[in-house]
């Protein structure tokens, strides 16, 4: 066979099928991507998060139903988060709810670090939860999900 024509590859892929494959095919907007991808790293955050507490709670003198409380709740989190990423990449229209209240939920805990002298994190925390919160209510996000959007004058 000449070397142009097509052959199996020596290295063969896993075919993408069924779900996967329209959540990859559908175009999505720029805000969309954006949005999904921030909700994402959120998601894996947390994932860290709760592996670095079920290796905490491995030490010694540690309270054990308070770290047990925290990898649970940061685990659901992740989740949750990784769960609203992949719906709004298919165009779900429940994604909005979660994600908003979680995005919201973020920005004050950021914010009440601020002012308790942790700036960093707290910045760090309401940027990212503002950010990913303009990003959710952006007329693109809400087209792709299905929701309308009204301007003021149409209330």
């Amino acid at each position: 066979m000449a070397s142009n024509d097509h052959e199996p590859s020596a290295t063969p892929s896993a075919p993408v099928t069924g779900r996967a494959r329209q959540w990859v095919a559908r175009p999505k907007p720029r805000a969309v991507w954006v949005t999904l991808s921030a909700l994402a790293i959120e998601g894996l955050v947390l994932v860290v998060c709760a592996v670095v507490g079920l290796v905490d709670l491995a030490g010694p003198d540690r309270v054990v139903s308070v770290g047990i409380a925290l990898v649970i709740s940061a685990a659901l989190g992740a989740w949750l988060l990784i769960a609203c990423a992949i719906g709004l990449g298919a165009g779900r229209t429940w994604v909005r709810g979660p994600a908003i209240t979680v995005q919201v939920l973020t920005a004050l805990v950021g914010a009440s670090l601020l002012q308790g002298g942790a700036t960093a994190l707290g910045a760090v925390l309401l940027l990212v939860g503002g950010a990913t919160l303009v990003g959710l209510l952006s007329p693109p996000v809400s087209r792709f999900t299905g929701r309308t959007t009204y301007s003021f004058h149409q209330d």
